[in-house]
């Protein structure tokens, strides 16, 4: 499997070389008015794709956050009921525990991840 992934990096790579090499022509990237840019076309469409991966990056990380605090709170949650069936154990108050997998976060559409 290994072999495999360094195989399609390596074509990657070599696809993305090739577009390179072959797209080095002058473009001008207009902004605003009198703001004029003269660039190679490779470097426009970088440029272009890492400003839309950090707008997405950016949009994405609210429901990441989230995500995060549901789960600090799901652990908090955990840790306080094993103690407190510890302690229940401990007083002999005659708990049965039944153990089911039960999922550590919520899963689904509404996770954000």
């Amino acid at each position: 499997m290994k072999i495999l992934a360094w195989v399609v990096r390596i074509a990657l790579f070599l696809v993305v070389l090739t577009f390179s090499l072959r797209n080095t022509d002058l473009v001008t990237v207009k902004w605003l008015p009198g703001l004029e840019v003269q660039t190679q076309l490779v470097v426009a469409l970088l440029v272009s794709l890492l400003i839309g991966a950090v707008f997405a990056w950016i949009s994405l990380l609210p429901s990441w956050l989230k995500a995060k605090r549901i789960a600090s709170v799901a652990s908090k949650n955990v840790e306080r009921l094993e103690r407190e069936l510890s302690q229940m154990k401990s007083q002999g108050a005659g708990v049965v525990v039944v153990e089911e997998p039960v999922p550590a976060l919520p899963i689904g559409p509404s996770h954000g991840i």
